[in-house]
């Protein structure tokens, strides 16, 4: 990385330069912008495309070392000042500089313009003026009003060009060309987050992950755990513009950078209004809006960090003591000033009544700040504050922890029903994180006994979950219909449940009603629990995309993956990678969606919530068997079922995924019988399920078309609300009719759905059926069609149907034709050379037609070429 810095994202700046330099007028450019964020690399770019348009270009770089000596940086290039006097130098210069050029343009490339000496600015002011030099020059924007940079503005009129930092999606081409590979989202805005797009500060993270082994390439995709990208070393490199703080902007970047967002009037009270303008004016601070609050915070994360770093314990103490108190003198307000005094009285070890504490944690959980509910809870010594802290550390993913306090709140909570709703999310943590559905099961059942009856609602939340992905979807609607009415009061709980009437609808065939309850607003996306989000969300798309609905479905994957991204919690950014990778390969777009799925499958650790990797896996498995890599498919199930045996998962609807891929494996492998019993046993397990069912179908009707599967198809989608399955059961119709008509009205249906994946099996099934009957010409169109339908997918051609280059190989003597038509010879000048007669050349022309799929000679140099290189 070191010796390959790449350079992206400055085209704009650079072509606006060079225009400036070409232009008669052009005395040259002035490249501001803050430090760090890319001046000096820009410089040299603009002097090398000087450069390459046969200018003269002369380089150099102030510092502050050399501004007290005269001609200092220029000391290699101008004679001694002790050789000649100022005037002379100035004169020597300018003629030499005209010798060397030999009536090119020359010019100057000035490094930190503001640190030149007053010598060397005069004599560039001097050049300049005189027309012997153009002048580019960097110069940070705090500095525009220093000397030496007033003087080459003075001499002439030259333009100023703002650098300003990279956006996102530039930081994001450099750092995954630095890394020379794929980089998962949530490293992506961590790096985004930290350096705002300064390349510098960017550079800077990058060296230190790899240096620190922080920054890790997992599976082939770089990625950054940790919590931290370690600011303490970045925070060195803006010491440059902290330390020319005054004490007083010192004292108030203090107070912004322990309470950030602190609000504006609450800063007011601890800090002169007029140093807290010098601050905003310099972008070190700045003001945010929220609701009817103007809050403060830094200008850039780094600068909190370097001031926290560099204040010591008893000064940090006071300062938020000093807020606190500041916050109490303006009265009034509401939870959100309650947790922040709580919060600044608690590290400042000031005293705190536990009601406060209580309602602050409780606060900070429903507001979506798990850490703070976790740290407040922590001081609450009760049952009640293992309460808070078990559902903070859910929050953050962190449900490893949870256990013991959990169990202490199931047990010792004074009120029945909080005992319920704690049991409920003791056992779907047993059920979901620790993937123990047995002990889940045990501890409901202990909680029915030992609880009066009117407490016993609070159980239905575990109830619904663990019926809704265990299989039992009759016992799960019925504790659905009971928890209509009687919904939890717990946030985590209410999060948790959010979903599970969709997933069930999912389940049982209903897709498009799933769908309308999130289109409709019924169904509330949870905030507080980032991973039950994001399930809710991946819920959706998979809801969008079984309803036909790919494009909607697409859109949605990508909104809800920002959102999970700016929630920074792995597990939600993998499902929602795992939902693109889904949408991607159902769009016929599998390189995308092996992307996605490796992201996934790379932010999915094996202790993420079940069933989340399982599904991950085995997306990547079926993806992997789709793009002909069979053996990569069965080492990512082999991966899964060495985890679901290491946990001992029973199975159930869980296992459905795995099953499919299992089944889609074999018949890739050319096991189709066993491919085709396993599909068999799998529709009867998932009876209950109408979607599992139709899935089965679906497979088993492209790897063995009948009409009996056809007819069974047909019968379990018209009680769907599916188009989708609609047209998988009119595929297997035609699959089993071997109907050309009707496999091609499939294909144009699919398309216009944009299914091109499956679009293009159908198209190809309808070829081969019209070859079949011997309709040729007919082939001959669908064989063009699929091809531009494969182009479309990126050349992606299904693996279990044979590929044309194989099946319709050219003979020699219709090759030779072929060639000899492709050179521009008509059919009579063949049958001359080859000793034919013409209806032996045109059957032969129409039978390659059909095999390089063509309608006449157009093209056909194209299609030999292309068999050649294949």
């Amino acid at each position: 990385m070191e010796n390959s810095w790449p350079y992206v994202g400055r085209a704009r700046e650079r072509d606006r330069a060079v225009e400036a330099l070409t232009a008669a007028s052009g005395a040259g450019v002035l490249l501001t912008g803050d430090p760090g964020v890319g001046k000096s690399r820009l410089l040299d770019e603009v002097l090398d495309q000087a450069l390459r348009r046969q200018r003269v270009t002369l380089r150099v770089t102030a510092t502050p070392g050399w501004q007290a000596v005269p001609f200092g940086v220029l000391a290699n290039r101008v004679p001694q000042a002790s050789d000649a006097n100022v005037a002379d130098v100035f004169r020597d210069v300018e003629r030499r500089l005209r010798e060397v050029a030999a009536g090119r343009g020359v010019v100057v490339g000035v490094d930190d313009l503001n640190w030149l000496d007053d010598a060397s600015a005069a004599l560039l002011e001097r050049l300049v003026a005189s027309d012997a030099v153009q002048v580019v020059a960097s110069v940070r924007t705090d500095w525009l009003d220093a000397p030496p940079v007033a003087a080459v503005r003075r001499a002439r009129s030259v333009d100023r060009i703002h650098v300003p930092p990279l956006d996102a999606e530039e930081s994001t081409g450099v750092i995954r060309a630095a890394l020379g590979g794929p980089v998962d989202g949530l490293t992506l805005d961590a790096l985004w987050r930290i350096s705002q797009g300064n390349p510098l500060f960017l550079r800077e993270a990058l060296r230190c992950g790899l240096r620190d082994g922080g920054l890790v390439r997992r599976d082939g995709m770089w990625t950054w755990p940790a919590e931290s990208l370690c600011p303490t070393h970045l925070a060195d490199l803006i010491q440059q513009t902290l330390g020319t703080l005054t004490p007083e902007e010192a004292e108030a970047m203090r107070y912004v950078a322990h309470a950030e967002p602190v609000p504006l009037a609450v800063l007011d009270r601890v800090v002169e209004p007029r140093i807290a303008e010098r601050l905003e004016e310099r972008g070190l601070i700045r003001l945010l809006r929220h609701d009817a609050a103007v809050l403060v915070q830094s200008g850039h994360p780094l600068y909190a960090e370097a001031v926290r770093n560099d204040t010591g314990e008893l000064r940090a103490r006071r300062l938020r003591r000093n807020l606190a108190a500041a916050l109490a003198e303006l009265g009034g307000g509401g939870a959100d000033d309650l947790a922040r005094v709580v919060a600044w009285r608690c590290e400042a070890d000031l005293p705190v009544s536990p009601e406060d504490l209580l309602s602050a944690s409780e606060h900070a959980l429903r507001r979506h700040d798990p850490v703070l509910a976790e740290r407040l809870g922590r001081r609450i010594r009760s049952a009640r504050g293992d309460w808070q802290v078990a559902r903070a550390l859910l929050a953050q993913g962190r449900g490893d922890e949870a256990g013991g306090c959990l169990r202490r709140a199931a047990a010792e909570l004074t009120e029945p029903r909080d005992r319920a709703e704690a049991t409920a999310l003791r056992a779907l943590h047993a059920f979901w994180g620790d993937r123990r559905p047995d002990r889940a099961r045990e501890v409901l059942d202990a909680a029915r006994r030992e609880l009066p009856v009117e407490a016993r609602p609070g159980l239905l939340a575990a109830e619904v979950g663990i019926a809704v992905f265990g299989g039992d979807l009759d016992g799960a609607r019925d504790s659905m219909a009971r928890l209509a009415t009687d919904r939890p009061r717990d946030p985590l709980l209410a999060t948790a449940v959010a979903a599970l009437e969709p997933y069930l609808l999912l389940f049982a065939g209903q897709p498009g009603r799933a769908a309308r309850m999130f289109d409709t607003g019924e169904v509330d996306l949870p905030e507080t629990w980032p991973t039950m989000r994001a399930a809710a969300q991946a819920c959706h798309v998979q809801s969008l995309l079984m309803s036909g609905r790919l494009a909607e479905a697409t859109r949605q994957a990508q909104r809800y993956y920002q959102d999970a991204v700016g929630r920074r919690a792995p597990d939600a950014v993998g499902l929602l990678a795992f939902a693109r990778g889904k949408c991607a390969y159902h769009g016929g777009q599998l390189s995308e969606s092996v992307r996605w799925l490796h992201e996934a499958r790379t932010l999915v650790g094996e202790r993420a919530l079940f069933p989340i990797r399982d599904y991950v896996l085995s997306a990547n498995a079926y993806v992997a068997a789709q793009r002909g890599e069979p053996a990569e498919g069965r080492r990512l199930l082999a991966s899964l079922r060495a985890e679901q045996a290491g946990r001992g998962d029973a199975g159930g609807l869980l296992a459905t995924d795995a099953e499919l891929t299992e089944a889609w494996l074999s018949a890739v492998d050319g096991q189709l019988a066993t491919a085709v019993g396993r599909l068999h046993e799998l529709r009867r397990a998932g009876a209950q399920a109408a979607t599992i069912t139709v899935e089965c179908l679906h497979l088993l009707s492209r790897l063995a078309p009948s009409t009996e599967t056809a007819e069974r198809l047909t019968e379990v989608a018209a009680g769907c609300d599916s188009p989708l399955f609609d047209l998988w059961a009119a595929y297997a119709r035609a699959l089993a009719a071997d109907d050309p008509a009707g496999l091609e009205r499939v294909g144009t249906a699919l398309e216009a759905s944009g299914y091109l994946a499956l679009a293009l099996e159908t198209v190809i099934a309808a070829e081969a059926a019209c070859g079949r009957r011997g309709e040729h010409r007919r082939a001959n169109l669908l064989a063009r069609r699929a091809e531009l339908l494969r182009d479309r997918c990126g050349g992606y051609w299904p693996p279990l149907l044979p590929h044309r280059d194989g099946r319709d190989e050219l003979t020699p003597r219709e090759r030779q034709i072929c060639e000899l038509a492709a050179a521009g010879r008509d059919n009579a000048t063949i049958a001359a050379e080859l000793v034919l007669s013409v209806r032996t050349v045109e059957n032969h022309l129409q039978r390659a037609y059909v095999k390089l799929g063509l309608r006449s000679r157009a093209g056909l140099a194209r299609a030999l070429g292309a068999r050649r290189a294949g």
